[in-house]
């Protein structure tokens, strides 16, 4: 059912961009469709890290949109969110570090965002050793045996490991 006073209210100044629009109901507060997208996401930035939305596609250009850690572009987690970066902030003092993309920001909240835990998963990573040859699948261990640019997608890797399989099973 519209409204019943349709066009009968005052100009009033779009709350993101300021310009004046005829508003089609009293709740109405944005001029258009995107000024109303880009309120809601100031709004959320503006609430929850103090910035504005100019500022965080600012801190987004610095860093050539790409994620301060990994250096990619990120990715939407659904359809309901508007950026492939988060704002990354200290927990403690709410002050904002950087841009991150969701694994990395993700991965810093799981290590609670201690350096020295992260020092020591680095660690473990760099240090750790393989189980010994013969007590993990072939399959496993055909893979470790590659260069780096050899590797492949795992969907190609798992129709060429089928493919070997059954030609051995010709033989």
């Amino acid at each position: 059912m519209p409204y019943p006073n349709k066009g009968l209210f005052k100009k009033k100044p779009c709350r993101y961009c300021g310009e004046e629009f005829q508003p089609t109901a009293p709740s109405h507060l944005y001029c258009s469709s995107s000024c109303s997208d880009n309120g809601v996401i100031q709004r959320h930035y503006k609430k929850s890290y103090g910035l504005t939305y100019e500022e965080v596609k600012k801190l987004r250009a610095e860093q050539d949109h790409r994620c301060a850690i990994c250096g990619e572009e990120g990715f939407l987690m659904n359809s309901r969110v508007k950026s492939s970066l988060n704002v990354d902030h200290d927990h403690k003092t709410g002050k904002v570090r950087s841009m991150l993309c969701h694994n990395c920001n993700r991965g810093l909240g799981l290590f609670q965002d201690d350096p020295q835990r992260l020092r020591k998963a680095a660690a473990y990573l760099e240090g750790a050793t393989t189980i010994p040859k013969g007590s993990t699948p072939k399959r496993a261990e055909a893979r470790d045996t590659r260069k780096s640019d050899d590797i492949v997608c795992p969907a190609q890797e798992c129709a060429a490991a089928e493919r070997r399989d059954e030609s051995s099973e010709l033989v």
